[in-house]
């Protein structure tokens, strides 16, 4: 049973159920005593489940809802997924809220539990392309570089928009002479490349090289971004506040936060889900969850 502090006066009142009779009930719950009340021919009573069905807002006063340790109690008596569907209800401020209790680095590990697509979104609503990429180290670059999203043609239009003292840096690497050729030179040297030399070659850029190369692909194709590990894209913000990141996660939709938290600890779900409306709380209960309304009962303090 999940024992709330209920609103004993309200009951006794609305339901027309006597002090006496409602010190009997202390370890019933409330649709248990309002069978009982109406096996005595309590008309009030007799009609509770169907007012609660029809009216949510009845509901919330019955169960106390508006007392966060209740909304707490039920909550904690459910499943991940129907936390998960609770939660879908909150607001990102909610979320946020709920994400804040976690630490800077575990709030950096629920980042990671993001979707591509989703972290994507909040990094670059914080820094553009060419931020992030002068922010994270050269292996993620190279990571980058060698997705199999990407092929010769690809990289060979991007190359041209890379700064020539970058181009002949990186033949001077790869060939291990040095170069002073032109542009179109290169370029076409690297055109004539086996697919592994090329690649070879692409490797031995300097990291500014890379930066550019890398910022052109993105600019052509910007869904190459989500090719970045989730380790790469959340790196920049290892640096930040965590109230920053916070502030960061704001641009997402409640639904694009859940994976953040589909992991977690049962308990610690349910206290980010106690953030619910009281009335939207009923709403669902009422809706969804008749066996859970059974389960409540009261506490006579």
């Amino acid at each position: 049973m999940i024992t709330l502090d209920l609103d004993l006066a309200y009951l006794s009142s609305r339901y027309n159920i006597g002090y006496s009779a409602m010190q009997q009930y202390q370890n019933m719950s409330v649709v248990q005593i309002m069978q009982a009340e109406a096996a005595k021919g309590n008309a009030e009573a007799a009609g509770f489940l169907v007012e609660i069905t029809n009216n949510p807002e009845e509901l919330a006063k019955v169960l106390s809802l508006v007392d966060p340790k209740n909304r707490y109690l039920i909550l904690s008596h459910m499943n991940e997924k129907d936390l998960m569907m609770v939660m879908s209800y909150l607001d990102p401020k909610q979320m946020v809220l709920g994400l804040s209790m976690f630490t800077h680095d575990a709030l950096i590990e629920l980042m990671q539990k993001l979707p591509p697509e989703t972290l994507s979104i909040v990094v670059l609503s914080k820094m553009d392309t060419s931020k992030f990429l002068k922010s994270i180290p050269e292996k993620y670059l190279d990571e980058f570089l060698s997705s199999d999203k990407l092929d010769q043609k690809m990289i060979m239009k991007a190359l041209q928009n890379v700064d020539e003292e970058q181009l002949q840096k990186m033949m001077e690497n790869y060939t291990g002479q040095s170069c002073y050729d032109d542009r179109d030179t290169i370029l076409q040297q690297m055109g004539g490349l086996s697919e592994n030399n090329f690649m070879r070659c692409i490797s031995s850029a300097e990291i500014e090289g890379k930066q550019q190369m890398i910022e052109n692909l993105i600019k052509e194709k910007p869904e190459l971004f989500q090719e970045f590990s989730a380790e790469a894209m959340t790196h920049p913000f290892t640096t930040m506040e965590k109230d920053e990141i916070l502030k960061s996660l704001l641009v997402l939709e409640t639904e694009q936060m859940l994976p953040m938290v589909e992991d977690l600890p049962q308990e610690v779900m349910a206290l980010i889900a106690t953030q619910i409306d009281p009335k939207v709380f009923a709403q669902i209960l009422s809706e969804d969850f008749a066996s859970v309304i059974a389960q409540c009962g009261i506490n006579m303090g």
